[in-house]
C-alpha cells in the first residue's frame, strides 16, 4: 500500500486527479439535485435553504450530504496541504503521503465530531438542536468547499507571494464564514442554554475535543 503511495508522490499529477474527482462530484450534485444545489448558494444572503430542507428525511445521512461530504474532505484537505507546503515546504518531502495523512485526519475529525455531538446531545437533551447544528455545519461547509474550489485550482498553479496571499486570504475567509455560522446558530436559538458559559462549554467540547484527539493520534 505504502509503496504505491511513494510512487504516486513522485508526480504532481495526483493533484490534477483530485481536482477532476471533485469536479465530477460537483457535476453529479448539480445534475441530480439541481434545485437544491442552486438554493445552496442562497446561504450567502439568506436562510431560506435551511427552512426549505430542515424537514428532509433523513436530515443528515442522505445522498446529497454523502456526496457533499466527500467534496468537503477532499477540498479541506487540499487547503491544509497547500497551507503547510507554502509556509513549511522543507518539512514535508513526501507530498502525496502528506495529503493522504491530512485526508485521514480530516475524516477522523468529522467522524469523532459527529459521535461527540451525539453524546453531548444526549447529556444535555438537545437531540433536535444537535441535528440542526450538524445540518447547518454540513450545509455551510459544502458551500465553502464549492466556492473555494476555483481558488484551490488557482493556488495550485500560482507561485511566490501571490501563492501565499491566496492561501492567507482563503484561511481568513473560511474563519469568517465559520464565525458567521455560529452567529446564525445562536441567533436562531437552536441550542438553548440559560447560561452562555454552558453554551460556550458545549461548543468547545463539540469542536475542540475531536481536534485534540486527532492531533494526539497523528501528530504526537
Amino acid at each position: 500500500m505504502f509503496e504505491g503511495i511513494d510512487k504516486i508522490s513522485a508526480s504532481s499529477d495526483w493533484i490534477t486527479l483530485i481536482f477532476m474527482t471533485v469536479l465530477i462530484l460537483i457535476a453529479v450534485l448539480q445534475f441530480n439535485f439541481t434545485e437544491r444545489f442552486s438554493k445552496l448558494f442562497s446561504l450567502v444572503y439568506s436562510e431560506k435553504y435551511y427552512t426549505d430542507y430542515i424537514k428532509t428525511r433523513p436530515l443528515i445521512f442522505n445522498r446529497f450530504h454523502i456526496i457533499s461530504f466527500v467534496i468537503i474532505i477532499f477540498n479541506i484537505s487540499l487547503a491544509f496541504y497547500f497551507a503547510l507546503n507554502a509556509f513549511s515546504p522543507e518539512q514535508f518531502p513526501e507530498q502525496f503521503y502528506l495529503y493522504f495523512q491530512i485526508v485521514l485526519m480530516t475524516l477522523g475529525y468529522f467522524i469523532l465530531r459527529y459521535f461527540v455531538g451525539v453524546l453531548l446531545s444526549n447529556v444535555f437533551e438537545l437531540e433536535d438542536g444537535q441535528n440542526y447544528f450538524t445540518f447547518l455545519k454540513i450545509s455551510n461547509l459544502v458551500l465553502i468547499s464549492i466556492v473555494i474550489f476555483p481558488l484551490l485550482i488557482l493556488t495550485n498553479y500560482s507561485v511566490g507571494v501571490f501563492h501565499k496571499f491566496l492561501i492567507t486570504f482563503g484561511v481568513i475567509a473560511s474563519l469568517a464564514l465559520t464565525l458567521f455560522r455560529y452567529f446564525v446558530l445562536i441567533k436562531n436559538e437552536k441550542l438553548n442554554f440559560n447560561n452562555l458559559f454552558y453554551l460556550f462549554l458545549y461548543l468547545c467540547a463539540l469542536e475542540l475535543s475531536p481536534f485534540i484527539v486527532i492531533y494526539k493520534l497523528f501528530v504526537e
